[in-house]
């Protein structure tokens, strides 16, 4: 009887250890890791990146769109529109002063016909003319009223020169430039700040990279390139930032970037990442400014016994029908030896499996799962 009860025991559990690799196959996908996929592409003869290429190719992106930033903001540092020769425009506001004249001591706005109004010289042309040009224009103008006018004539807001700031802000739109210095944070400022629903990165797109000039509808171009989510081809020219970089909360400096007439601020909503394979709970999670690789595999449960710590993926879209995949070990994020990832709209975590030990983890749940349900009961080994 004790042998026929010992033989029992060995046909369920070799039942269940077939039967639960049959399940777990038939229920659980297997994440493959990209060294296997590498592997195997190079078997059909397939060409595929290696893994330190692609490694390559991910940060030289970023390095790509910091080093047009830095350009960007050494050219515009040496060549700002804010000089002598700039031309006034309709919608701008000059502010004149003139000596001991009360009434001529006025702020004034370029109509869209081009004219200004004062008093005593009634109507003068001011668009397309530069400061010093206006200011000589009313003195001979004033001359005649009064004797060797003191005139000082100077812009006070660009309203000719627009910046369109639109997407996740309190106050989509286009704000007019001021006098003296303009920064992406001033006019982000001005738009009432970043709402709740704003990601990790905004799009700036200068005026020089995408044509647009300071009179065209930059807001109506500035909306078409968010709702197209094209603001980073090749039309739109656009430099990704990080949010937190630009406002100052990463406990950094916040960056100085400064604007032009025609430039366009495009601050993206958060979006989402995809977490898949060994997590708790795959699936897709909401991005907020400080979603990093580390972040969302906590927001995923974390990993699983079956995960393969040292060939987790990162996978990003870098355009149209290009994906990069970047492999970490994430024991070296954990020690700090390698820094976190931080993710964008449209990421992909994959964790893949580890061969052994999903195997060992397969066979364990078959055999409680035939013990606890295949038989009614449990069972117990000894004699």
């Amino acid at each position: 009887m004790r042998e026929l009860k010992r033989m029992t025991i060995f046909v369920v559990l070799g039942g269940a250890i077939c039967l639960g690799s049959l399940c777990a196959c038939a229920t659980k996908a297997i994440t493959k890791p990209r060294s296997v996929e590498i592997e195997e592409a190079q078997e059909r003869g397939v060409p595929m990146a290696t893994r330190d290429e692609e490694r390559k190719l991910f940060f030289a992106e970023e390095e790509k769109q910091k080093n047009r930033l830095v350009a960007l903001i050494r050219q515009r540092a040496v060549g700002s529109f804010h000089d002598t020769n700039y031309r006034l425009g309709a919608d701008d506001e000059v502010e004149l002063n003139v000596f001991d004249v009360a009434e001529l001591n006025v702020t004034v706005k370029v109509r869209q016909s081009g004219f200004i109004t004062l008093p005593l010289v009634g109507a003068v042309r001011a668009a397309g003319v530069t400061e010093s040009e206006l200011h000589d224009d009313l003195v001979e103008r004033l001359s005649m009223f009064v004797r060797q006018p003191q005139v000082n004539v100077f812009v006070a807001q660009y309203g000719s020169q627009k910046v369109a700031v639109v997407g996740a802000v309190r106050k989509p739109g286009t704000i007019p430039l001021k006098k003296g210095a303009n920064s992406v944070l001033e006019l982000i400022s001005e738009a009432g700040g970043v709402s709740d629903k704003a990601g990790n990165f905004l799009n700036f797109v200068p005026a020089e990279f995408s044509g647009v000039g300071a009179t065209n509808d930059v807001e109506a171009r500035a909306r078409l390139a968010l709702a197209a989510n094209d603001a980073l081809d090749a039309r739109g020219g656009g430099i990704q930032i990080y949010l937190d970089q630009v406002l100052g909360t990463s406990g950094g400096v916040p960056l100085e970037i400064p604007v032009r007439g025609g430039d366009m601020v495009i601050v993206p909503e958060a979006g989402k990442v995809m977490v898949e394979g060994e997590v708790e709970k795959p699936g897709s999670y909401d991005l907020n400014p400080s979603t990093t690789l580390l972040s969302s595999l906590a927001a995923a449960g974390g990993i699983t016994y079956s995960a393969k710590v040292d060939e987790l993926e990162v996978v990003r879209e870098l355009g149209v029908d290009k994906k990069v995949h970047l492999v970490l070990d994430l024991s070296h994020i954990a020690s700090g030896e390698e820094r976190d990832v931080r993710l964008r709209n449209g990421d992909i975590v994959r964790v893949p499996s580890h061969s052994g030990r999903r195997l060992s983890r397969d066979t364990f749940e078959g055999i409680s799962r035939v013990l606890n349900f295949g038989i009614g009961g449990s069972v117990n080994l000894m004699p």
